[in-house]
């Protein structure tokens, strides 16, 4: 499951990464991306627009899916058993620009946010398909979903499943409309755990209203916090969450 993302790099940052240009003359960071929401992807069929793109995949038989985003989600190994989908992966792929995203930790009666990036901190992008359904005004409406795959060993720490995170040489391939189908599902793993970064964020990302610099503000460990009372110190969040990994382990 992957019900929020983040893409807070700025608008020149992201052009030059994925080797496109935005269609539209503003575009700005998003914090808490969150599903119907329009953000950032690049379409197979143009794969060097990035244009912004409602998430949440509408398809006919939409009367059956209760989520009123519609569907965010789409499991990679089950991606070819419905008709609808498996002709998404043949013909209509796309990259969905991020640079983090958002899970949650069950833990008691709680649920703790968690932040995972690329421990280089860059840009990456979720494997999607894509829809041009009809919206509820009954105009057409570009729509997508992203993939996702088993969890890593880090972020199997929190959730079961994980978003399918490209590599960056495997990006232009996931968009390459002649590549063969065998070749194309070759590509949807998870992402090396080691490569990754996770850490507890406020709960203040559950709030879809939340798109701010804040929303990814390190939550200390009770250590922390013990060392910054009582010696006074300032502590920053770097420090902070280096501290933090050393309490957990």
């Amino acid at each position: 499951m992957c019900g929020r993302f983040g893409i807070s790099f700025d608008r020149e940052q992201i052009e030059e990464r994925f080797g496109a240009r935005f269609a539209a003359d503003v575009f700005t960071p998003r914090y808490n991306a969150a599903p119907a929401q329009s953000l950032p992807v690049i379409l197979n069929e143009d794969p060097r627009t990035i244009q912004f793109v409602a998430w949440g995949l509408r398809p006919a038989w939409m009367t059956k899916v209760t989520r009123k985003e519609g569907i965010i989600n789409v499991r990679a190994e089950t991606l070819r058993a419905r008709p609808t989908f498996k002709r998404d992966l043949a013909e209509r792929r796309c990259l969905v620009l991020a640079d983090s995203f958002y899970e949650w930790k069950k833990a008691g009666g709680q649920k703790i946010p968690y932040r995972i990036t690329l421990k280089s901190g860059e840009p990456f992008a979720f494997a999607g398909i894509w829809e041009e359904n009809i919206g509820e005004d009954g105009h057409s409406l570009k729509t997508f979903a992203i993939i996702t795959t088993g969890a890593n060993p880090l972020v199997g720490l929190v959730h079961e499943r994980m978003p399918v995170i490209l590599r960056k040489e495997t990006e232009r391939q996931w968009i390459n409309s002649a590549l063969p189908e065998d070749k194309v599902v070759q590509l949807l793993d998870s992402y090396p755990a080691n490569l990754m970064q996770m850490y507890e964020i406020s709960p203040r990302v559950n709030r879809t209203t939340e798109d701010s610099p804040g929303v990814c503000e390190v939550v200390w460990c009770s250590a922390t916090k013990v060392l910054s009372e009582r010696f006074s110190l300032q502590v920053t969040s770097s420090f902070s969450k280096e501290f933090d990994d050393f309490c957990h382990h």
